[in-house]
């Protein structure tokens, strides 16, 4: 059995190696945040390295996205939302080939609206997908292309404008396993892109400090809302705790909320 358990995986590994290993990659961050005010126009760019050995097509296009706590969405409409600045944005190319072994910028150019209503983050994405062409010599066999695609977001800060506020929803108990975690879903309700630090402190029937526990950093958009798990190892059973879920701003905002943890 072992031997013929080897023999199908060396054919299948024959069969599908035509799969390609992409080697486009955007260098830098992913996420491009500039802060403008109404009417402004601001310029900027996107390095695109191709580190193969062979010349290599992309293609660049336009989407919008938004999220909540369950559901991470891609659309194809560009304009989405009504905080998507993707009608501001002009970018080129939309098609080029990166030469082997080298880089090229993606040039965008954004324009602010002149309207006194636009208030706090606007944002929306651009796509960098590597196109890989279809081998005319494999016709009739398996022919598998590796797709890796690339987000940039887009994001306005409209200066001096809008509200930071942030809403916590009952926080839940979830076990998985052996593990039991806090979870708490936080809804960005203002009008600025916040990426909140968000930790948890535990307090026995004392008042004296039991544990600090930190989440994962996410960034939330307004509008939009993300779930934040605490894992509970080492926190003794069948006690009542007296919990503080502090979600601190990169300014000077920050939000809390007290809670009574029953096991």
């Amino acid at each position: 059995m072992i031997r013929r358990s080897l023999a199908i995986t060396a054919f299948l590994i024959l069969l599908f190696h035509l799969s390609s290993i992409a080697s486009i990659e955007v260098v830098g961050s992913l996420r491009h945040i500039t802060k403008a005010g109404s009417g402004d126009v601001y310029k900027g760019e996107i390095k695109v390295q191709n580190s193969g050995d062979k010349d290599q097509e992309i293609k660049v296009y336009q989407t919008d996205l938004f999220y909540n706590n369950e559901d991470y969405t891609y659309y194809n409409e560009p304009v989405s939302h009504n905080r998507s600045n993707a009608n501001w944005i002009e970018y080129s190319p939309k098609t080029t080939i990166v030469s082997a072994n080298s880089t090229l910028f993606i040039q965008y150019q954004i324009t602010v609206p002149d309207e006194d209503s636009l208030a706090g983050t606007y944002w929306s994405i651009l796509m960098v997908e590597g196109v890989n062409p279809i081998d005319p010599t494999m016709e009739g066999q398996f022919n598998i292309n590796t797709v890796t695609r690339y987000a940039i977001q887009l994001i306005t800060e409209i200066r001096e404008s809008g509200l930071g506020k942030l809403e916590f929803l009952d926080p839940s108990l979830v076990r998985e396993g052996n593990e039991l975690f806090l979870a708490v879903d936080i809804i960005n309700t203002g009008d600025h892109y916040i990426s909140p630090d968000v930790s948890i402190e535990l307090f026995d029937d004392k008042g004296e400090s039991v544990k600090v526990i930190h989440a994962p950093k996410k960034g939330l958009f307004p509008g939009t809302s993300a779930r934040y798990r605490f894992n509970l190892e080492g926190i003794a059973d069948e006690k009542t705790y007296q919990t503080i879920i502090i979600a601190a701003g990169e300014g000077e905002d920050v939000f809390g909320l007290e809670y009574t943890l029953y096991f």
